[in-house]
């Protein structure tokens, strides 16, 4: 609306300043009229009675012709001005300090009886008349023409432009406003989108977006995604925290009275491990593998005595057969790995669990194989149980937490899981890291 106001303001302007070069252009075609039938004789000028400009014959036309001499004595006037009445102040602008060959134009207020009339607008050229005896004498011949015709041709066109304006601003503004509804859509999809994420009906922003906006909506989706990998990862380590810490509380609650304090300092100690090495996992964005030998024995004797605490009610009895060999890796992963799969073989066993750990050749594989007496994992759910919450004894108490720990930390490794039959009737399970 700003730009088409300055436009037709420009237009409005333009448009006055061409009709006024008209009016101009024409007043110095009358000015040039009444000089072809100028005469002189004696020093007096003489015009015709009748002029052949009709408009200068009738009274009240709003045409007006004047002559006058150079001091502003008027010398001759046409028919149609004998009504006109200017002021001294009029005539001497008409006539002072105009050059010979000069012309002057500009606007007067008449200042007859009648105050309703328009402005006048008057051309005024002085010439200097050769008369016999090269005798010169400057006459000022002045054309006045009533402003009403150019006020209402300028009225008429102000009428036609403001209006056209108006209805290209109307017009503009319904397809601006439809532009805008158009093209705003894609964001009202998205506001939508993020509201159904907020209630929870969807996950990530699904809608088709334009090109514009597409990359924010990828970024989203991005950021989402990353988000939500980090609550799960938070959930995960909470979950697995709270798994590896029933160990060692399983421990201090079947310990002897005479045994306490140490049993107490050992177990507070192994807690004190798992805690730091679940956070250090939490807040690590992408945790790197640390990277050296471990001796094996060491660690499946502490586990294998703390699991005969664990299910010391049980009787569990636990076959190793350790070679000298090495892990090549994080311990605390090896215990993680290996105390799960153990404390599955004695919770869901009857009491008989094998448990052998070789590596074949130097520098090679480790190979890790776990077996128990119990009712084994049927062949349609070996897949499951890798994954996490999934349990298929809901009789012992758990969380279905074990085995995905286990198979976590194996496929960080690069390494591999098998589950099968065990000779002893229940499962086997089959590790080999690299």
């Amino acid at each position: 609306m700003v730009f088409l106001g300055l436009m037709g303001f420009v237009l409005d302007r333009a448009f006055q300043r061409s009709a006024e070069q008209a009016v101009q252009e024409k007043l110095l075609i009358h000015i040039y009229g009444l000089l072809a039938v100028s005469d002189e004789s004696d020093g007096e000028l003489f015009l015709p009675d009748e002029l052949q400009e009709p408009q200068f014959n009738s009274l009240g036309s709003g045409l007006y012709g004047l002559v006058m001499a150079a001091e502003g004595q008027e010398l001759w006037q046409s028919p149609s001005a004998l009504d006109l009445q200017l002021g001294p102040d009029h005539k001497v602008t008409l006539h002072a300090n105009l050059e010979p060959g000069k012309q002057r134009f500009g606007r007067l207020q008449d200042k007859s009886e009648d105050s309703r009339r328009d402005s006048l607008f008057y051309l005024s050229y002085k010439i200097l008349w050769q008369g016999s005896g090269n005798q010169v004498t400057p006459y000022v011949y002045s054309v006045l023409e009533n402003m009403k015709p150019y006020n209402k041709e300028v009225a008429g066109f102000r009428n036609s432009l403001w209006g056209w304006l108006l209805a290209v601003v109307l017009v503009l503004v319904v397809v601006q406003a439809a532009i805008m509804s158009w093209g705003l859509r894609p964001l009202q999809s998205l506001a939508e989108d993020l509201k159904a994420i907020e209630d929870g009906h969807q996950e990530y922003l699904q809608g088709e977006y334009p090109s514009e906006i597409d990359g924010v909506t990828r970024n989203l989706n991005l950021l989402l995604s990353s988000e939500r990998q980090q609550r799960e990862k938070y959930r995960t380590t909470l979950a697995d925290l709270a798994h590896s810490l029933k160990t060692p509380l399983a421990i201090l609650q079947g310990a002897p009275e005479d045994n306490i304090r140490e049993t107490l300092n050992e177990q507070i100690a192994r807690m004190n491990e798992i805690v730091s090495y679940q956070l250090e996992r939490a807040v690590t964005k992408s945790p790197g593998l640390i990277r050296k030998s471990i001796e094996v024995k060491p660690i499946v004797g502490k586990l294998v005595n703390a699991m005969a605490k664990v299910y010391q009610d049980k009787d569990v009895d636990i076959e190793s057969f350790v070679m000298d060999c090495a892990f090549f890796g994080d311990e605390r992963d090896l215990i993680e790995l290996l105390g799960n799969v153990l404390d599955n073989a004695c919770k869901y066993g009857k009491g008989k669990v094998k448990l052998a750990l070789n590596a074949p050749e130097r520098g090679g594989d480790l190979i890790i194989v776990i077996e128990d007496d119990g009712p084994g994992i049927a062949i349609a759910d070996r897949k499951a149980v890798l994954q996490r919450g999934e349990r298929l004894d809901t009789r012992e108490s758990g969380q279905g937490i074990g085995l995905a720990v286990v198979n976590e930390i194996v496929n960080r490794y690069g390494g591999k899981i098998t589950l099968d039959e065990s000779i002893l009737g229940g499962a086997r399970v089959t590790i080999r890291l690299p």
